[in-house]
């Protein structure tokens, strides 16, 4: 009677655990979750740093000189980002002369603004990105 009990009690701690991974994921979902977040703090710094110096391209139509708002002191150096888990560079595109947008693929299935509360990224399937369109003349750029 004793060794029922036991086996009936190590069957049911066995699918509690199998039931909380299924639900949760496991620690692989765990890592690619947190790679995530990494690739969205990353295009956030990325896009910062574009914004305020962004290479000018004649062929766009823009200046070799472009005066440079207060608010980016800080953004001298460009930030060492790479993909957490390919190591590769995030993708920089320059769409237009009032347009540019900084990339990169996620790992999780789902993704939603939701998810990233504070950070305005546009998904398009596992494809997210920031993207600033130019607001007047200048180096003033807002999210879109």
């Amino acid at each position: 009677m004793n060794k029922l009990l036991f086996a009936a009690c190590v069957a049911l701690v066995c699918g509690a655990v199998g039931a909380a991974l299924m639900i949760v994921g496991g620690p692989g979902h765990a890592r690619m979750e947190k790679n995530d977040t990494k690739r969205a703090n990353d295009l956030r710094k990325l896009a910062q740093f574009y914004r305020c110096n962004l290479p000018a391209e004649p062929s766009l139509g823009d200046s070799d000189t472009q005066d440079i708002p207060e608010r980016c002191a800080s953004h001298g150096r460009k930030p060492g980002a790479r993909d957490p888990a390919t190591d590769a560079e995030y993708r920089f595109a320059r769409t237009s002369a009032d347009r540019f947008e900084v990339c990169a693929t996620f790992q999780t299935d789902t993704q939603s603004r939701g998810r990233y509360p504070f950070q305005d990224i546009t998904f398009d399937g596992s494809e997210g990105c920031f993207v600033h369109v130019r607001k007047g003349a200048g180096m003033e750029w807002v999210i879109q």
